[in-house]
């Protein structure tokens, strides 16, 4: 793992540079991003440097790491609505460029392969972004998911599930879960960054990079990847016993 530690002001857009540097050395590179109180202001800081630099974004391809099941591409709370409004639409990236998971499948295990094959196809993903999750998760890989797990239906951590509930008006009988790609489909990427910001994180930041590599951190697998940074915030870093 390279660690970088960025003061609060420099954060985003440090982030997102990783992201720029990735389009602009391949054009037609396929990109993974995730969504979340992260991800938001690192979307946020890549349009700006794209309005900046203008570098051409029409060739490359973006997938969602997950999507919540059941839950219509329309709401804004979905993955799908997020990337589409804060990524692909800003930088110029073609519809046909964008891959997501169909939420409302009937299928949601068949959908699953069907999505992770479309990832795989044409040599793969180039780079994935993502957000470290509270409790260490990845994309919706939650504590206790095997290393070895590829593209799946996970379940739902509680706290998300209500405050997604809260906030879109989402009845109790519809049930949501994450199609997700897996951890495994995560470690085969040749190039990962992960983020992380603010004092909430700093916990299962220090688990992630100081802790044992176990399936109770999921984050923590990326110690074994070969190419992985990690970027944080100092409030984010402050659990870390060394830091660089």
């Amino acid at each position: 793992m390279k660690i970088i530690i960025k003061e609060e002001k420099d954060f985003f857009r440090e982030a997102a540079s990783e992201i720029a540097q990735v389009i602009r050395k391949k054009t037609s590179a396929k990109i993974g991003l995730s969504t979340g109180r992260t991800t938001k202001g690192v979307h946020a800081a890549l349009v700006k440097l794209h309005e900046e630099e203008k570098f051409d974004c029409s060739g490359i391809t973006v997938f969602g790491i997950d999507e919540i099941t059941n839950m219509s591409r329309d709401c804004k709370a979905s993955c799908y609505y997020i990337l589409l409004h804060e990524v692909v639409e800003p930088l110029g990236i073609p519809l046909a460029n964008f891959i997501m998971p169909d939420p409302m499948a009937e299928d949601p295990q068949k959908e699953c392969r069907k999505f992770q094959q479309k990832v795989l196809a044409d040599g793969g993903a180039d780079f994935i972004f993502l957000g470290l999750g509270e409790n260490g998760h990845l994309g919706f890989n939650q504590p206790g998911t095997p290393f070895g797990q590829t593209a799946w239906l996970s379940w739902m951590d509680d706290s998300l599930n209500e405050r997604l509930r809260r906030e879109n008006n989402i009845p109790d009988e519809v049930k949501m879960g994450g199609l997700t790609l897996g951890i495994k489909d995560f470690m085969q990427c040749p190039h990962l960054v992960i983020a992380a910001n603010g004092e909430n994180k700093k916990e299962s930041v220090a688990r992630m990079i100081e802790g044992p590599v176990t399936e109770a951190v999921p984050a923590s697998i990326l110690q074994l990847h070969p190419d992985c940074k990690v970027i944080l915030d100092e409030a984010a870093a402050g659990g870390l016993k060394v830091t660089v």
